[in-house]
């Protein structure tokens, strides 16, 4: 199986990561702390650079508005606060930040056999699930069988005859936010970016612990086979035994896709309609420079979270800030983890502290709210990330965000490592994943039509 060779091949892991940063009162605790534990490793590449050509194999990518993403390496992490989680500080006043979103969820179209439904598209996890008709619900704070609704889940699959169910295997995961998903393994056809993928596995859950958003019915997770959770035997509480299965970027990869082993993410800022595109084999036929730096994939590895998380990573150069160099921003011993799921870039807390001094008027830190609180109406400073020799910059209007009731924060904020490149730079570039060469690449993207007003 082609990821096996590159993912059990992979070399060192370089073990647990840290990096003071500044002691906040209702930030969460560390990672240690946590009993969470993060490693890198460089996967190795079984195939040359790929051509990067624009595709029809494409899919437009829906916004869920969420308060926080369960799924996104900011929350793994733990570097959302629980003040921006719930908004309520600890004494039980409400944040100042009444509709703030750090974290991105976006939908995207698949077919199922002959049935469609949105599902959630994740880079950090490898399975694609769909519940199932007829599912149990279950509350989280009781533990007891519920009504559906209150899973809020999309459209539910009824059972067609070409599913072909695996026998003695099951479908076990539980997210980090207590939720967690039960069911079976089966082989179905499933169409994705327009592309036919016959005998995916896939899983239908006929158990659930969801807090859904009443339109999206799944997942469909776009990592690695080492991260698939089928377990061997019928029993869902037995996960001892993991059966490793070819998930769909690897199927794909593997000769369903009959074009290049990589896909694309192009993030738009706009606020409404459309908020981006995935694309399969290639990029989107969206207008923008086609002029791609590439850097080696390295893969976060986050344990104890309870299940394993894998995310995209890579190294930068540094970050140019007014024309500057910001030292401690970048190296070969410094990793970002590139995730569509975060909201804001994390950096270093000297580098945040840097760069949100340079806004005009400058940003504050707020210890309650875990970001920088800056005026609605400032001027950012400019601001470029530079991979591969190739600087990339942000757009203002990338830099400054709408947290409600006039209040504004800071795209920059600061944290532990790993580090994070959220939709603060990924709005501004085009991202591939070259799955097969192990590569990152990335074109500049900054200039663009939106509906965003800040």
């Amino acid at each position: 199986m082609l990821f096996n060779a590159i993912f059990f091949l992979a070399a060192s892991s370089l073990g647990p990561l840290g990096v003071n940063a500044r002691a906040v009162t209702n930030a969460p605790r560390t990672l240690n702390e946590r009993g969470i534990t993060t490693s890198v490793y460089r996967p190795t590449a079984i195939k040359r650079s790929s051509t990067i050509a624009t595709t029809d194999k494409v899919t437009t990518l829906k916004k869920r508005g969420v308060r926080y993403n369960k799924r996104s390496a900011a929350y793994a992490l733990g570097k959302i606060t629980d003040a921006a989680i719930t908004g309520t500080y600890a004494n039980g006043s409400s944040s100042i930040l009444t509709s703030l979103e750090l974290g991105e969820e976006f939908a995207t179209p698949i077919t199922i056999g002959t049935q469609t439904f949105e599902v959630i598209v994740d880079t950090g996890s490898s399975d694609t699930w769909v519940v199932e008709a007829g599912f149990e619900c279950i509350d989280f704070e009781t533990g007891k069988t519920t009504t559906e609704s209150e899973c809020a889940f999309g459209t539910t699959y009824s059972t067609d005859s070409t599913f072909v169910q695996t026998a003695d295997e099951n479908f076990s995961i539980e997210y980090g936010d207590g939720e967690s998903l039960t069911g079976i393994i089966g082989t179905e056809t499933v169409t994705l970016a327009g592309v036919e993928v016959t005998g995916q596995t896939i899983a239908l859950v006929n158990s659930a612990a969801w807090e859904g958003d009443g339109t999206t019915s799944g997942l469909t997770g776009l990592a690695y086979a080492a991260l698939t959770s089928a377990y061997k035997g019928t029993d869902p509480s037995d996960d001892s035994t993991q059966v490793e299965y070819s998930p769909i970027i690897e199927t794909l990869v593997n000769g369903d896709l009959k074009s290049e082993p990589l896909f694309s993410l192009a993030i738009l800022r706009d606020v409404s309609g459309d908020a981006g595109y995935l694309a399969l084999g290639g990029v989107p036929p969206i207008s923008f420079t086609q002029d791609f730096t590439s850097t080696p994939i390295l893969v976060t590895s986050i344990s104890g979270y309870p299940d394993a998380y894998d995310f995209y990573t890579i190294n930068i150069d540094e970050v140019v800030l007014n024309g500057n160099s910001v030292s401690g921003s970048g190296g070969s011993d410094i990793q970002y983890i590139v995730d569509s799921g975060t909201t804001l870039n994390y950096f270093p807390t000297s580098v945040a502290n840097a760069i949100n001094k340079a806004f005009s008027p400058a940003a504050t830190y707020s210890e309650e709210d875990g970001v920088y609180v800056v005026s609605c109406t400032a001027t950012a400073p400019t601001l470029a990330i530079t991979i591969g020799g190739t600087s990339f910059t942000i757009n203002p209007l990338d830099m400054i965000l709408d947290a409600g009731d006039g209040t504004c924060i800071s795209g920059i904020d600061e944290g532990d490592a790993p580090y994070i490149l959220g939709d603060t730079f990924q709005k501004n570039v085009v991202t591939v994943f070259d799955v097969g060469a192990v590569e990152l690449s990335f074109a500049p993207n900054e200039d663009y039509s939106s509906n965003d007003t800040y």
